[in-house]
This record gives structure tokens, C-alpha cells and sequence, in this order.
């Protein structure tokens, strides 16, 4: 996935444990709270991209979802994810895939109530691989099903893609103490049959821009990065890496291929 610097997570795996992507999940809570989720039987939650976050164990535990299905295409993710959550075998269960391509092995067309991506589809959008993701979530969830989206793009831009196979429940702001605010999209897939989507997609695929780092553009985040390492340092405070690669009115990313670390101090 390819939406942050090369470096930034540097840290060898798994000495440095879970991660949260945007925010941990104290913070997001409330957006599965509101849903008409029911906690028994046979109801089925995907988390999409779940990587060594604490999510699928959170949905389980704090919200009683029963059975949590959790996808990632590293296999040394999934395979320490299933070592820390030995415990919980039977509620949770952790696969290696490429959730671009078809995973009815891993979940049957329709048989999910609920899919949840909190900044997978972000790392997507930096590639070809967003329309595969979307309609592969399509083809995931039952009639009625939720999906989820926890993401730092904008809503317009999101809905540019997500209309084309959900309708719209909710959009909810999400704050953060470092970087711009998070949304929230809680979306529904509705009743009528598009067979015709994932040309659709492919479509809306085709028209985005690709150039989206500039020589020029480029150039600009190496100076203000390099500008704002202090005498000695090799590594930037988080908040301030946020100021250079991100502002409050991008809708994309930037990410740039730099010599120089994040830190994250805050």
C-alpha cells in the first residue's frame, strides 16, 4: 500500500506491535454504535486491509459482532495477527489475500452484514486497485449490508466512486489532534442488481487524473521538508510531516519518495 513515505514505517515488524491508521478505534466507536447491527447468529463482519490493528478485536469484544472475518494481503501480518488472537479463534479468523481480485474463497458472494475500511480504500486510490476493491465489497455484501469507509479524502470525492454501488447513510466528521479531520461514510447496498458495474468503475478509474506528483510538486515537498529538520535532526515531529504532505483542501495524498524519516513525536 502505497499512501505513506517509503520510511515511514521503518520499524521492523512485529517489534512494534498494533497499529491504528487515522484513528484508534475509542474514536470511531459511535459510528458502529448507530448502526441496526444485530449481535447474534449468523451475522458476518469483514474488516478489509485490517493490518496489526486492534479493529477486528474492538468490533468483537466492545460492539458483540460475533464473527469477524479480517483480510490483508501480507502474510507475515496474518500470520502474527492469528498468533495474538489465538484466544478469540472462534469469533475472529485472519486471511491472506489480494483484495483486488476475487475473494469469494474467503468471503461468499452476499454473505457478509457488515464491511469495514479504515483507510484501505485510501492506500488504493494511489493505484489502479480502488475499482477492484470497491466491487469486490460490492459482491461481499448481502442486500442491505453495510459498508464503512473511514477515510481522510472528502466526502464529494469519495462519493464520486462509492455512489456508483451504494446509496449514502451517513457521513459523519471525524477529529483528530494531528492532521486533518477523518470521515466517516456509512453506506448501504441496495436492492437492484448492477451487472454493469464493475464497468462502471472501471470508467470512473479511467478519468482520475494519474500524474498526481509533479516534478514541480515533487521539488516543493523535498525543500519544505528539508527546511524544517532542525540542526541534527534526520526525522520529523508527525504534526509537522502532516503540514508538508497534507493540507485541509487535498483531495489526494501526496506521498514522495524522500530521504528522510518521520518521527513520531507528536
Amino acid at each position: 500500500m502505497c499512501c505513506c513515505p517509503p520510511t515511514a514505517m521503518a520499524v521492523p515488524f512485529p517489534n512494534f506491535g498494533s497499529y491504528e491508521w487515522l484513528l484508534p478505534f475509542a474514536d470511531v466507536k459511535h459510528v458502529f454504535q448507530d448502526l441496526p447491527l444485530r449481535t447474534e447468529g449468523t451475522v458476518l463482519t469483514v474488516v478489509v486491509g485490517c493490518g496489526t490493528s486492534d479493529l477486528s478485536r474492538e468490533l468483537h469484544t466492545h460492539l458483540g459482532l460475533p464473527q469477524v472475518v479480517s483480510i490483508d494481503n501480507d502474510e507475515e501480518v496474518v500470520s502474527h495477527m492469528k498468533a495474538q488472537h489465538e484466544d478469540l479463534k472462534a469469533a475472529l479468523s485472519f486471511h491472506q489475500a489480494d483484495l483486488t481480485a476475487p475473494c469469494s474463497h474467503v468471503v461468499a458472494d452476499g454473505a457478509a452484514d457488515l464491511v469495514v475500511d479504515k483507510s484501505t480504500l485510501d492506500c488504493l486510490l494511489c493505484s489502479e486497485g480502488a475499482p477492484k476493491l470497491v466491487h469486490n465489497i460490492y459482491r461481499m455484501l448481502r442486500v442491505g449490508g453495510c459498508y464503512v469507509v473511514i477515510s481522510f479524502h472528502q466526502k464529494e470525492f469519495l462519493m464520486s466512486l462509492l455512489s456508483l454501488a451504494f446509496s449514502i447513510e451517513s457521513a459523519i466528521d471525524l477529529q483528530r489532534d494531528v492532521g486533518p479531520d477523518v470521515l466517516a461514510l456509512v453506506l448501504r447496498k441496495g436492492t437492484e442488481e448492477l451487472p454493469e458495474l464493475q464497468k462502471a468503475l472501471d470508467a470512473w478509474n479511467v478519468q482520475m487524473p494519474k500524474d498526481l506528483m509533479s516534478e514541480t510538486r515533487r521539488e516543493a515537498l523535498e525543500a519544505d521538508w528539508l527546511q524544517r529538520l532542525r540542526p541534527g535532526a534526520s526525522a520529523l515531529p508527525l504534526s509537522e510531516a502532516y503540514e508538508v504532505m497534507i493540507s485541509s483542501s487535498a483531495t489526494w495524498m501526496r506521498s514522495v519518495s524522500i530521504p528522510c524519516r518521520i518521527s513520531n513525536r507528536m
